[in-house]
Parts: structure tokens; sequence; C-alpha cells
């Protein structure tokens, strides 16, 4: 089939390249000329596994290409998705200006276009978006009617930034939200190589199963990580209880890693549209509310560990390993390590940071922190460091690094050694 998509993120490019990989058509749609010239000369402009060598294949073989022009993009295409950010507002609420920008441009090339064509929302949106917002923009543009003259469908994404053309082309289920039989036949059509249960429901529906689960997620990382607060009090190492409790099958291990908390683009703003919108609704959220406040104090749990260790930390030079909010992505969105550092630095503390990929964006945020080239060089004469991401280097950090701190203190904000120590050294800070 020959798909359009809106979009070239985190979301838009690894599917576009994943779509691409299983024999489809595909134009990517951005407003941004220099991402589309980089695109077309098969680089990628965003740090996730694996899609930068898939990217230039696809390009290669003249199965994907990138455009500004949504009006050809969609004329020439059986199925567009609308795959555009749906950032937080200061109130919790969503964003909706690039999303409803994205349906009135793809409306007016609805508008020219003769057959059947499909607009799939891949954004995330909170439920009744889609049949309120969306499809009236759609159905004005065009002159057209939703479900007679063109279809609609809501198709929550479920990926991970970092392997998130992995998730992609190995997902756990398709989630198929149709507004009419059609719509979700030729998307189900569109996904015939993909082994994976495909669940078909209504469009609002969808929409709140994406909701649902992210924020489930992030439930079960702040509820470990409360429990890992009382695991510190009474000397239990909080890896094992969550062993122990994520041998039952109705549970999982999964998301149950303790650690100074979750980030991202996606668990912070989507627990946070969550809230928002059930209170619009008038059902209480409190559970989620719970999750959040959680969340925020974990962020900064291992400088109150730093200052019992060390005492008062004004002048201390401190060490941040760790700025994305996870392995393997460049993305700084929400990352524990803003706020670590922040403290850091209310608290009078000199910082110097190291990140394999995210050091350019962080620096937007705190321009005023040392950013060195490595690990070594950041823990060199530092009265301490905190780990705030798990990146595999940092497994190898050893004695002779440690040797060259003022203290041999590392606080763990994220666990990548086991409880007996680094290589049999023991002064390490495991809580």
């Amino acid at each position: 089939m020959k798909v359009s998509i809106i979009g070239t993120g985190y979301v838009g490019l690894p599917a576009g390249a994943g779509l691409a990989s299983k024999g489809h058509e595909v134009t990517c749609v951005d407003i941004d000329e220099e991402k589309v010239e980089k695109i077309n000369r098969g680089e990628c402009p965003i740090f996730e596994e694996d899609l930068p060598e898939l990217l230039e294949q696809v390009v290669s073989e003249g199965r994907l290409e990138a455009t500004t022009d949504t009006e050809e993009a969609v004329k020439n295409s059986d199925v567009t998705f609308l795959a555009v950010g749906t950032p937080m507002k200061e109130d919790g609420s969503i964003n909706l200006d690039y999303i409803k920008e994205a349906a009135e441009d793809v409306g007016n090339a609805l508008k020219g276009k003769d057959g059947y064509h499909v607009v799939v929302v891949k954004s995330t949106v909170v439920p009744t978006t889609t049949e309120e917002e969306i499809i009236p923009i759609l159905e004005e543009e065009s002159g057209k009617s939703a479900g007679e003259d063109f279809g609609v469908c809501m198709n929550p994404e479920f990926l991970r930034e970092g392997t998130a053309l992995k998730d992609f082309l190995d997902p756990d289920r398709i989630v198929i939200g149709e507004l009419d039989e059609r719509s979700g036949e030729t998307l189900e059509k569109l996904y015939r190589d993909f082994e994976a249960p495909i669940l078909r429901t209504e469009v609002k529906a969808a929409e709140l199963i994406k909701y649902a689960s992210n924020s489930l997620l992030a439930t079960k990382i702040s509820f470990i990580n409360e429990i890992g607060n009382l695991c510190k009090e009474l000397g239990i190492d909080v890896y094992e209880v969550a062993d122990g409790v994520g041998m039952d099958h109705r549970i999982k291990r999964d998301f149950l890693n303790a650690g100074c908390g979750f980030g991202g683009s996606c668990f912070p703003k989507d627990v946070r549209a969550l809230i928002k919108f059930m209170e619009e609704k008038e059902v209480e959220p409190s559970i989620l509310e719970s999750v959040i406040d959680v969340n925020t104090d974990q962020k900064t749990k291992p400088v109150e560990i730093l200052e019992e260790k060390i005492g008062d930390l004004e002048g201390k030079k401190v060490a941040v390993l760790g700025l994305a909010f996870k392995p393997g992505t460049d993305d700084v969105r929400n990352s524990p390590a803003i706020d670590m550092i922040q403290e850091l630095k209310d608290k009078g503390a000199k910082v110097k940071a190291y990140d394999p990929e995210a050091m350019e964006n962080m620096e937007k945020i705190h321009p005023d922190v040392k950013y060195v080239g490595s690990y070594q060089e950041a823990l060199r004469g530092v009265d301490a460091g905190i780990i705030a991401t798990d990146w595999e280097e940092f497994k190898d950090i050893d004695k002779d690094v440690l040797d060259r701190m003022e203290n041999e203190l590392i606080v763990l904000g994220r666990r990548i050694w086991n409880k007996q120590g680094l290589n049999g050294f023991k002064g390490i800070a495991w809580d």
C-alpha cells in the first residue's frame, strides 16, 4: 500500500521506516526542510537503535522518501497517519494545535483527491478527541463525510524511545479504533505482515487504551519506588522484593526496578493528561495523582542520599552521569537528571555532567553545568557522583576510576551493579 505519515519524530519516522521495510511505499511529511533533506539522503535525524541503518536501506531502495508537501503526499497515498506531537500544556492538558493543523492540511488534500482514503490518528490524544475535534476538521476542510467518502481510524502507538523501531516491528498488540468497518479493514490490511494480535475497537476505546496502558506502567514504577523507600529504612534490598513480587504471573517483573523515577515524553505527559481529562469528566483521579507526587519526589532522592553521606553540598563537586531519561536515546524531556542538577545547584554544588548522547540537549536546559567527554573525566576530582541513567558503559566504572575521586562515593539513581559492590569494592552507596 501507499502510505503518507505526517510527522517525522520518535513515532512517525520509526513507523515509516518499519512500514517501508514491509514492502509499503512511504512518504514522510515534515515542515522542517532541513530534516526532510536529511531523510532523503538516508540520514537519521533522531537517535534510535537500528533506525539509521534501516532508514538508509529503505531510502536507497526507493521505498521511503520525505517531503514538505502534505497535499502531494496525501494524494499519492492510500492511508495517511497523523503522527505529530501533542505536548503538555501548563495545566496538564494536551496541546492539540499541531494535530489540528495537520488535520486541516490533510483535509485540504482530500478535497481534491479521488477514491477512498483512510486517515489514521497515531498521535496520543485523550478519548473523544478524534471524533469531536479531528473528524470535524477533516470534514470541513475536505467537504466530504467521514465513514462514507473517507475512513478514519485511531491506531495508538506503544513505542519505547530507544527501542521504537523494534517495538513497531514486533508489537505486543495492534489496536485499531475504527469509525466504521471499512476503515478498520483497510488499516488491518496494512498490518497484514505483522505477527501480532489485532484488537479492533471503537475509536474512543482505542484512545483510552493508550492512556490506560502508560498510566498503569507509570503506577508500577511509582509503587516500587515507594516500596524501595521503605526498604531503605528497613535495610532490605528492594530488588529482591521486586524479584519475589514479579514471579507472580499476574504482576510480572517488568517496570518494577526501583530508582529515581520515570521521565520522557510519554509517561509524565500521559498521566497528567488523563488526570486532567478525568477531572473534566468529574471522575476523581486519586491513584494517578499519587503516581505523579511519588515520582516528583523520587527524582531528587539521590541528592538527599548524597547529603546524608557527605553533609552540606555547598561548594562540593558532584558528577551526574546520564542525562537522557533512559539509555538508548538522546531525549531529555522530563528526565530525572534535570531535577537532580537543579537541586544540586540550588544547594550550592558544582556540577559536572556526562552522557554519551544527550549532553547537547541538556545544555539547553542547564547551560551553566560543566559538560565533559567521558565518565572518567566527569568523576575525576569530584566529591561524589550520581548515576541518573543506566547506560551500559557505566557498568565499566572500576576501582581505578574511583581512585581519582576526592571521595569514593557514587549514589545509584539506577542500579547498574549488584549489591555486593563494584568489582569487590565496597565504597558505594547502594541506596
